[in-house]
């Protein structure tokens, strides 16, 4: 009986675990989005240092 509870106890965690894996992954920018992102960030600091 013990052996059921742990086993419920470890499927349920691994149910959870997965469940944050799919919601990050969900989450995660394109390539495009990080292409974008740096650009943006290289003309911003490319601002600053004419300033």
């Amino acid at each position: 009986m013990v052996t059921y509870v742990c086993l419920g106890i470890l499927f349920l965690y691994v149910i959870f675990k997965a469940i944050i894996y799919r919601s990050r992954l969900k989450r995660t920018p394109s390539p495009e989005q990080l292409n974008k992102l740096v650009i943006s960030i290289l003309r911003s600091s490319g601002q600053r240092d004419r300033e």
